[in-house]
């Protein structure tokens, strides 16, 4: 029997999409509109969900997800998924292979070194014949200096090696806990842990975030971790958006609590035209792009495309983010 896929804005490159048509049918929808979608789900048959942000899985959306079987997301984070509605449902919710981790530690650094090295603020007054505003003007040097890393995993652990090794600077990083896994990778890195994050913002000369949007971590830095930070200090975000209370960082900038931000994500993407950041100088911006490399961007996009059609034939997959809510074991 043939498997029917929706598929809501393009995947994040065109060989996932064209091995999704060898093995599903395929409805595309350019864009999110989320009444278009449930028109379609109300009269035709859909096996699965593919989509990527800033399109989103909403509870009006799955109550006519009657044949639904998986939903995936095309990145780690499954913020724009309603997972708990979707398992209440018994639909499998999928996120991507970490195939993308080096793509946005690699992502992560560059931010770093633009805004320790101030190099769009040069570039700006460069390209408009302010030549002479190098001069009295000072960047950063990273070796010798403390590294702050909010969060653990793979990335994480990416940017503390490249940082640790390529530029010998000082790594601190926050966990939630401290087992002796994790203290043995810790010591395997050279990096030092802490179970305090306001240690971390406290001691660092720059600082990179490293975790999940949860009920839990939204709008978790923000004012009081701001006052904590050094005003020569640096932060990048290529996490979620989320986690820094917007407002209240363009506040500490303007106060001159920190010196500069790198930031890849957006509470909401995208942005508005009319986005505080866009105002200030001190904040370099992208367009949530860290994991999107040439290589990450061809290699998980297949992978996504095989593992939702996997799920969809009940195959027991450890990307299945739900499984064991779902009362399902892996092997």
């Amino acid at each position: 029997m043939a498997i029917n896929i929706l598929q809501i804005l393009p995947m994040y490159h065109s060989d996932g999409e064209d091995k999704l048509k060898t093995l599903a049918n395929v409805k595309k929808f350019n864009d999110f509109n989320e009444v278009e979608i449930i028109t379609y789900l109300k009269s035709h048959d859909v096996d699965g969900i593919i989509l990527r942000a800033p399109a989103k899985i909403t509870r009006g959306i799955l109550d006519h997800c009657h044949d639904v079987k998986a939903i995936s997301g095309a990145g780690i984070g499954l913020d724009n998924i309603d997972v708990d509605y979707a398992t209440s449902k018994g639909i499998k919710v999928l996120h991507a292979p970490k195939i993308n981790s080096r793509a946005t530690a690699e992502h992560a650094v560059a931010l770093l070194l633009a805004v320790m090295k101030d190099i769009t603020i040069f570039h700006k007054n460069t390209r408009t014949g302010n030549y002479s505003y190098r001069d009295g003007s000072y960047t950063f040097e990273l070796q010798g200096k403390t590294l702050g890393i909010v969060g653990f995993g793979s990335i994480a652990q990416s940017v503390a090696k490249m940082m640790k090794n390529g530029f010998e600077m000082d790594v601190l990083v926050y966990v939630r806990t401290i087992d002796s896994n994790r203290q043995a990778l810790g010591d395997l890195l050279g990096v030092r842990l802490t179970t305090s994050i306001e240690d971390v913002f406290k001691e660092s000369d720059a600082i990179s975030l490293h975790i999940p949007l949860t009920a839990d971590t939204k709008g978790i830095i923000g004012e009081r971790m701001f006052n904590l930070m050094k005003p020569s200090a640096v932060l990048v975000n290529t996490a979620r958006g989320g986690i820094i209370n917007e407002g209240e960082m363009v506040n500490a900038l303007q106060k001159k609590q920190f010196a500069r931000a790198g930031i890849d994500v957006f509470a909401v993407e995208p942005p508005s035209e009319n986005h505080p950041f866009f105002d200030l100088d001190e904040i370099t911006v992208t367009p949530h792009i860290g994991g999107i490399s040439l290589e990450a961007a061809k290699m998980t996009s297949v992978v996504i495309a095989e593992n939702l059609v996997r799920a969809i034939q009940g195959e027991e997959l450890p990307v299945i983010a739900n499984l064991t809510d779902l009362g399902i074991q892996t092997q």
